[in-house]
């Protein structure tokens, strides 16, 4: 098996979406995850590079026309819960430096 570079999969159109979803959701059709990811192709890529890391497993339903749901496996679940918190240190950086731009905003209007 090929090493998993975290960064590379990551950056993968999706795949941080589709980590999320399922962390909030704990299952999800190929169908939900493209309407939430956007293209079928896009999804379908990204699905296979979780599945081929096993970070993600897939059950086919015993359904009409035979749906495939997808859920985290363990180490999915402990990379979605990383990438949540990077979301959230993100949003947290932005809100200090947007209180900062507006802060030194008003002391360079002050001055003139």
């Amino acid at each position: 098996m090929k090493e998993l570079k975290i960064f590379n999969l990551l950056a993968l159109k999706g795949t941080s979406k589709i980590l999320l979803a399922l962390l909030s959701k704990q299952e999800m059709t190929f169908s939900q995850l493209v309407e939430l990811v956007g293209q079928p192709s896009t999804t379908n890529r990204a699905l296979k590079q979780l599945l081929k890391f096993r970070l993600i497993s897939r059950r086919v339903l015993d359904l009409r026309f035979r749906p495939v749901a997808y859920s985290l496996t363990s180490d999915g679940r402990r990379l979605a819960e990383i990438v949540a918190l990077l979301l959230d240190f993100e949003r947290e950086l932005n809100l200090k430096l947007e209180s900062s731009r507006a802060h030194s905003s008003s002391l360079n209007s002050s001055v003139l």
